[in-house]
């Protein structure tokens, strides 16, 4: 009998401790599993948003192939804007504002195109793109014939993998302003910076002819 009383003890201390705590441990159980399920749903949603931006991204570059096609011009700034506006926080947006540029460009609304590109500077911290992108916009002050802001512009760029790039364009700017001499200096920096064995025809031709001047 003191075997079953005491198992009757244990039943009864065990109701007693689900009413004060088996809602709270429900709740915590529940919490844990809805977490875990939360969590799992997260992840998947995010895997689709990124491919969603991925595919649009595929059919921009199919539209930029072939960019003397006005409907293709049209397709690349629509794309680029969805990914503006849908998906501003993958690299996608970013890129999508290079091929906006390109278009504005190529369509001589240069000012189009440098705002672009500064939209997608402002909106990542890769040196690398931003690199790439602050050129960009230095080519498009040389067009406007903004030589110093140009040459302020490509002053930007501190990735040492484009300085060949800096110089080059910085010497553009200056020989386009008459300073044939600090040019020289210029395409001369990018010569060093191209390193030994690698050959740059233009560049070479842009110094042959700053010497023989």
């Amino acid at each position: 009998m003191s075997e079953l009383k005491t198992e009757e003890e244990q039943i009864e201390a065990f109701k007693t401790w689900w009413k004060k705590n088996g809602i709270a441990l429900v709740v915590v159980i529940a919490a844990g599993v809805g977490g875990y399920f939360g969590w799992q749903a997260w992840k998947t949603s995010q895997a689709n948003y990124v491919s969603e931006a991925s595919a649009l991204y595929q059919n921009l570059l199919q539209a930029s192939a072939d960019l003397s096609d006005e409907n293709n011009q049209k397709t690349v700034s629509f794309i680029a804007k969805q990914l503006t506006d849908d998906y501003a926080d993958t690299g996608y947006a970013m890129f999508g504002q290079l091929f906006l540029a390109r278009v504005d460009a190529e369509n001589g609304l240069y000012d189009d195109a440098i705002q672009a590109l500064d939209l997608a500077i402002a909106n990542t911290d890769d040196v690398t793109f931003t690199a790439v992108a602050n050129l960009r916009v230095a080519r498009l002050l040389l067009q406007k014939e903004d030589y110093t802001g140009a040459i302020a512009r490509a002053e930007k760029v501190t990735a040492e993998e484009f300085a060949a790039q800096q110089q080059e364009l910085i010497g553009d700017a200056l020989i386009l302003q008459g300073k044939r001499d600090d040019a020289r200096l210029a395409y001369q920096k990018a010569s060093e910076a191209l390193g030994v064995g690698v050959n740059h025809p233009l560049l070479d031709i842009k110094l042959k002819d700053l010497v023989k001047g």
